[in-house]
């Protein structure tokens, strides 16, 4: 099972008032982004990808050994700019893409594996559920990303996936979590375990 990885880092952090992907995180000490992609190694993940826009240069100059970028162009238009964009990278040779949020302070790698590993066994779009949020990190089968392309404005896939699960409940599963903070304020960073 191989699968890629789209991590979301394009926007440019208004509510937060400056740029949030390279600020540091309490528990790791490594810049949020840093650390939001050494989940997704400890996970297993080896193709990753970071879809910039405002913060481009900034991020670019300080990603890991490894993990490339792709610039997004209509940025400006919000999330659905960049779910667009991931949905149209290249799965030549992949089982799923997953995409996941630069700014999800919460993510553990134990979270990640286990949403690998349902979807190793069921791989249907695969996401988790917080609190009746469906949303990030989600995985795609491949031929699932075409849908991607019709979203539109500052919303990622949720409520897409939302009406799936009504409509179509054999074509996703979701994993129950109780929280899985992202970062949006400064005081945001308190709300982390």
């Amino acid at each position: 099972m191989t699968l890629r990885l789209a991590l979301l880092a394009a926007g440019c952090a208004s509510r937060y008032g400056g740029n949030k992907l390279l600020a540091v995180h309490p528990a790791s000490q490594q810049p949020l982004l840093h650390h939001v992609i050494s989940e997704y190694i400890k996970a297993g993940f080896t193709d990753i990808v970071v879809l910039t826009g405002y913060w481009h240069n900034a991020i670019c100059e300080t990603l890991p050994t490894g993990v490339t970028h792709h610039y997004v162009d209509d940025w400006q238009e919000g999330m659905a700019a960049s779910v667009r964009t991931a949905a149209a990278l290249d799965l030549t040779g992949y089982d799923g893409l997953m995409i996941g949020l630069g700014d999800q302070a919460g993510i553990s790698a134990e979270l990640i594996s286990s949403l690998t590993t349902d979807y190793a066994s069921n791989p249907v779009i695969t996401a988790t559920n917080c609190q009746g949020i469906i949303g990030p990190p989600v995985i795609f089968p491949p031929q699932s990303l075409t849908v991607l392309n019709q979203l539109q404005g500052d919303s990622g896939a949720g409520k897409y996936l939302r009406k799936l699960a009504l409509v179509s409940p054999d074509s996703i599963q979701t994993k129950r979590i109780n929280s899985l903070t992202d970062i949006d304020y400064p005081a945001d960073w308190q709300k982390l375990d």
